[in-house]
């Protein structure tokens, strides 16, 4: 662990820095479907969900400092309302764990996570969720390290229009 590095809350003034390193996140994930299109202004979109969570009072932003200034990781959280047919009724959802690569190794998504497990517990929550692609392994088997289960998968098949064919009146 660096001791020269502190994770604090995200401020307005980290949100060109944040949604930076979730660009370049979303470039080295290309495989994953969901970042393959990113659609005009995908990214201002995105920063304005940043700022969203930093500035409400139900989300939080948590960032790594550099001892020059910069930000070394970070990790976005915010109560989310769950179906009303399944428990609990609310969550801590977890999501864009990102440490630059040359930060990783210190502990610092520890860290981020240790703060948003925190910030769940203030929020009254009695559980959170950690979103990471399906198709990252080391992520998972990290979130695996840190105590997280798998408990459902979702997959996605675009619509074809093609397919299948409009039923006829002699099909039906």
């Amino acid at each position: 662990m660096s001791p020269d590095s502190t994770v604090r809350r995200a401020t307005a003034e980290d949100l060109d820095e944040i949604t930076a390193m979730w660009a370049h996140y979303i470039r080295i994930s290309r495989k994953n479907p969901a970042y393959q299109n990113i659609p005009p202004g995908g990214i201002e979109a995105r920063r304005s969900l940043f700022e969203r969570h930093v500035r409400g009072p139900d989300s939080a932003v948590f960032v790594i400092d550099r001892p020059d200034g910069g930000l070394d990781g970070m990790l976005s959280c915010c109560v989310e309302e769950n179906v009303p047919y399944f428990s609990p009724p609310r969550f801590g959802r977890l999501q864009t764990p990102y440490v630059r690569p040359e930060a990783r190794g210190r502990g610092h998504l520890r860290r981020l996570l240790d703060a948003a497990y925190r910030w769940a517990r203030e929020m009254e929550l009695t559980e959170v969720r950690l979103f990471t692609s399906a198709l990252d392994e080391d992520p998972n088997r990290l979130a695996e390290d840190f105590g997280f289960e798998a408990f459902a998968v979702i997959r996605r098949k675009p619509i074809a229009w093609d397919y299948p064919a409009e039923s006829s009146p002699e099909s039906t």
